[in-house]
């Protein structure tokens, strides 16, 4: 199946009937759908250029020259390429996201705001599989310390929340929300931990239900491979 261009409702042209700036390389069932979600709750326009990653056009040479990793998701934002979901979330906060979702450089909650962007790929994602993979490792070796401090320090900070800047919602809680959610699915969340309630508030905004919506849409579009 060939990838194809796709624009969807938030993608619309603007009124002087222009092109959005911004386009979102996308595949179903991947990391790519917290870039999804990002766009969806800062509400800014875009075009979502979804393709099935076993047409293997993520290791093109047209591809991998926005992003030599190959990987998704991928956001070029008026010709310039940013890859890494951090680096994403940070990009889109600072350059269209309301002041609530993003804090600004002067603003008190910056300095959480920018540390929890990072945790999830810097902490949470190795914590899961050295939980899956039972990698034996000393906790003052690794960068992520431990799968068990990393679940800890993560749940005091959702204590008593509603979110990890406690009443402000940001894209750092789409960004934790997104990884939490993921590793619910696999068992990585203990089922009483507060973690699931707070991941649960996440996913209970409008923004979700429009990007899972999408995400149903291109996985149908674009179904995984038979055996």
């Amino acid at each position: 199946m060939k990838a194809d261009t796709r624009t969807d409702p938030m993608a619309d042209t603007n009124s002087e009937g222009q092109t959005p700036d911004i386009t979102l390389y996308y595949a179903p069932r991947t990391r790519a759908f917290v870039a999804l979600w990002l766009l969806e709750e800062i509400g800014v326009p875009y075009t979502l250029d979804a393709f099935d990653l076993y047409t293997g056009r993520q290791r093109g040479e047209a591809y991998r020259t926005l992003n030599p990793m190959g990987k998704v998701p991928l956001v070029v934002d008026r010709g310039r390429p940013v890859s890494e979901t951090g680096a994403i979330a940070l990009h889109l906060g600072d350059r269209y996201g309301a002041a609530d979702l993003a804090p600004g450089i002067e603003d008190d909650d910056r300095a959480a705001f920018l540390r929890w962007l990072f945790f999830a790929g810097n902490a949470i994602e190795p914590a899961y599989f050295q939980k899956v993979f039972d990698w034996q490792i000393d906790e003052g070796t690794a960068s992520w310390g431990s799968y068990t401090r990393t679940m800890e320090v993560l749940a005091a900070a959702v204590t008593p929340g509603p979110w990890l800047l406690g009443e402000r919602f940001t894209l750092a809680d789409v960004v934790i929300g997104n990884y939490l959610l993921s590793g619910m699915k696999f068992g990585m969340v203990e089922a009483d931990s507060p973690l699931v309630a707070y991941a649960k508030r996440a996913s209970a905004r409008p923004a979700f239900a429009r990007a899972e919506a999408i995400e149903a849409r291109e996985s149908a579009r674009f179904p995984p491979a038979q055996a």
